[in-house]
């Protein structure tokens, strides 16, 4: 969903509304959840994305040192 500047205000309430009560709203936040478990996941194992980025972050910031 994209908002451009030329927007009426109520082309805006209506996308509003379609997040709050509509079914976007359900679909977003099953998305959301996923992208949470698989957020929680990659934090959780040391060899998830986020401890292989956090390594190599801090890798680079050592070997600059």
């Amino acid at each position: 969903m994209e908002v451009d500047n030329n927007m009426k205000r109520d082309e805006v309430e209506s996308l509003v509304r379609e997040l709050v009560v509509g079914e976007k709203d359900k679909e977003m936040k099953i998305k959301a959840m996923e992208w949470k478990k698989l957020a929680e996941e990659a934090a959780k194992k040391a060899t998830g994305s986020y401890y292989v980025n956090i390594d190599k972050l801090i890798n680079e910031i050592l070997l600059k040192h």
